[in-house]
This record gives structure tokens, sequence and C-alpha cells, in this order.
């Protein structure tokens, strides 16, 4: 099937066409179980959810509103609510062999400074205001471009550039140490 047109996508999910819905499952099946699988570190679960991803998108398909953005946000905004939804349910543990970190007796000291770190940066993007946060986290957690973090944000590219650029002004700030 060649590449359906935006009114074409919507009339199709609307009325659950199967060639559309087929279309959208094919199309954006990598980026959808990549941005699951980068996000849960687990290609199982990342398979699952993306299937999970597409039982949502039959369930609210009739009632979709066309808001002149591209179905691909609608889809990962999608995706993203699935995947707070399994932090939720999981709880907020890492795995014991991602937080085991064997260091020789020379490197302790430097992967206690790197842990120090760590916990300082995520303890000051804890207190962002979530639009940083989330322009944050899909840009450097996800490696998602910038034109892909706008389009998950439903946002132009000039607007999440600035908010790119606010964001990382606000985490410096807040990871300066003070003036004397």
């Amino acid at each position: 099937m060649h590449s359906p047109t935006h009114s074409t996508i919507v009339t199709g999910l609307r009325q659950r066409d199967p060639q559309i819905i087929g279309w959208l499952y094919t199309t954006y099946a990598p980026r959808l179980i990549g941005y699951f699988s980068r996000r849960l570190r687990d290609p199982d679960l990342a398979r699952d959810l993306h299937h999970e991803l597409f039982l949502r998108l039959l369930e609210r398909a009739p009632t979709f509103t066309d808001r002149g953005v591209p179905i691909e946000a609608w889809l990962f905004r999608l995706a993203h609510d699935l995947v707070v939804d399994t932090h939720r349910r999981a709880g907020r543990t890492v795995p014991l062999t991602e937080a085991a970190h064997p260091a020789a007796d020379d490197d302790v000291t430097i992967t206690c400074l790197h842990a120090a770190d760590q916990a300082a940066l995520h303890q000051a993007l804890t207190t962002l205001p979530l639009t940083y946060r989330r322009v944050l986290t899909l840009r450097f957690c996800d490696n998602c471009s910038l034109a892909d973090t706008a389009l998950q944000l439903g946002l132009s590219l000039s607007a999440t550039k600035a908010l790119q650029r606010r964001a990382i002004a606000c985490l410096r700030a807040l990871l300066s140490p003070p003036m004397a």
C-alpha cells in the first residue's frame, strides 16, 4: 500500500479500516518498538507494549479527533502513556544487574564521583517542569532527533528548539554552584 494522505488515515482510523490499521502497524512498528525498548530496556516487553498500543488505537479509533497534527504524534502519545503506566505498575526499581557496577579499587573514587553527578542530575531533572523534562528526555535519553521530538511534543521545530534551550538553561542553573 502506498503512503495514504492524512485525511485518508483519519477516515480509515475512524472506520477501523484494516488496510489503514495494517499500514500504520507496519510503517511505525520499528520506531515504536525502538521507543519502547529504549524507555524500558526490555525487548520482549517492548513488543508486548507495541501490540497493546494498537489495541488502544483500535479502541479509541472511532472517537479520534483530528487536530491537524500527524497521526504519528498520536501514536507516540499513546506510546508515552503506556510507558508511564508500565513504570507506575512496576514501581521505580532498578534490576540488580543494572545497579551493580563492578569497579576496581583504583576506580572507586571515580565511580563514586560519577554516581554523585548522576544523582545530582537526576535530582535536578525531577525539579524541572514536566515539559522541560520531556524535551530533555526525548532528546538526550531516547536520542530522538529534533524533528521527532517536535512531533512527539506536538510542537513546531522552532518551538521545540526554544523549549530545549530553556530546559538546558534551567538545568544548568540548577546544577551550577551558587556564587558566593
